[in-house]
């Protein structure tokens, strides 16, 4: 029976394997077998950059419906795909670095850094700092204030949680692409698209939510337990 011939079952077409499973390049164009590993990893975080994109729009807008613990679960879905994204990148390490460099020269000036999924995170993780900041203010409260009194208001203070592990997870997402980096290419080298490596080390620092990291300092001084630790 040939290919036109093959009866697909529901699930096939549902899930259009055909289509998908030729997005990768054939057995006898690629420039060396690992190419399918890379090329398959990348496919898969892209489908993670995907969802994670489709749950900040429904956490945005949640929080601009006033709906608290919806927006909270968007969060948490979001926070699940980053914990499981550095595994997919893992993946990559299995692929020696001679055989990287093979691939690489094969993307002409292809970089990871052009990921359309990844740089739309980028640009509309922050955009959720404007929604959650209206909800406090509506409950005449700042950071620190929910901080203190969390279990008044323990679904806003669930959802500052939830902000908060968004920044971290994807602040730990990247500087373990950056290990990525250092343990496939090199730092010391010239290759990384023009693109310095302290440059690449830098980006890493970027937040989110600069006010959320800020307000745990300042609820620390409030406390006084940076400058009166008690004996034990």
């Amino acid at each position: 029976m040939t290919q036109e011939q093959k009866k697909l079952t529901d699930y096939e077409k549902y899930i259009r394997t055909e289509e998908l499973l030729s997005l990768q390049k054939p057995d006898d164009e690629l420039f060396c077998p690992d190419e399918l590993t890379f090329q398959t990893v990348h496919q898969i975080a892209e489908l993670h950059f995907k969802l994670i994109i489709q749950s900040i729009h429904f956490a945005d807008k949640y929080m601009r419906a006033k709906e608290v613990t919806k927006a909270t679960h968007h969060l948490q879905r979001i926070n699940n795909h980053l914990v499981h994204l550095p595994a997919v990148f893992d993946m990559v390490k299995l692929v020696s670095p001679s055989d990287y460099h093979i691939i690489r020269l094969a993307l002409g000036r292809g970089s990871g850094q052009d990921s359309p999924g990844f740089n739309e995170i980028l640009k509309l993780g922050p955009t959720l700092w404007q929604p959650f900041k209206d909800l406090l203010d509506e409950n005449l409260l700042t950071p620190v204030q929910l901080h203190q009194d969390a279990a008044k208001n323990f679904e806003l203070f669930q959802l500052m949680q939830e902000l908060t592990c968004f920044d971290e997870r994807f602040q730990s997402f990247r500087r373990l692409h950056i290990q990525l980096v250092r343990r496939m290419i090199g730092m010391n080298t010239k290759s990384l698209k023009g693109v310095p490596a302290e440059a690449l080390e830098r980006a890493v620092r970027f937040e989110f939510y600069p006010e959320l990291w800020q307000t745990v300092c300042d609820l620390t001084d409030l406390t006084g337990s940076s400058y009166n630790p008690k004996p034990l």
